[in-house]
């Protein structure tokens, strides 16, 4: 049986989404900036931490709110929170306490988190505490991380 040849096509396949993108939110960090310090019974979850922080806006720190996120799923659900610190890289970090200004049971612009972060193993390790206002990642893309 002898084959026919058909000329080559490309076939091109419209994307069309169909779930929900977690959105991303920024946050700085205020625990460094003078003034903005909430008392010891507003940490939740240990201790404070011995470290000191750098003031808010300070590049590749705890304080520039580029450097920190909150991840939350469908819904407005926490996932997870990190800092992307210039001198240690990515530190994955645990929400402590949430304080609701917006939207109820939802994690959106205006809400304060406090969080930790942890670096090192054993006897090196080093914990900050950190608490600071969720700000939009891009107001283009609510949606989007």
């Amino acid at each position: 049986m002898k084959k026919m040849w058909a000329e080559p096509r490309v076939q091109v396949q419209e994307f069309i989404p169909n779930e929900y993108v977690a959105a991303c939110f920024k946050l700085a960090c205020r625990r460094g900036s003078e003034g903005n310090s909430y008392p010891d019974d507003f940490w939740y979850g240990g201790e404070r931490g011995g470290v000191s922080h750098s003031p808010i806006g300070t590049p590749d720190t705890c304080g520039d709110a580029n450097a920190n996120r909150v991840i939350t799923s469908e819904g407005g659900t926490f996932q997870s929170v990190g800092e992307f610190n210039g001198e240690q890289g990515w530190l994955n970090g645990k929400m402590t306490h949430w304080i609701d200004k917006g939207q109820p049971g939802v994690i959106d612009p205006g809400d304060i988190i406090f969080w930790y972060t942890e670096s090192g193993f054993g006897s090196n390790k080093r914990k900050w505490n950190h608490w600071g206002y969720v700000e939009q990642q891009d107001s283009s893309h609510p949606n989007h991380s």
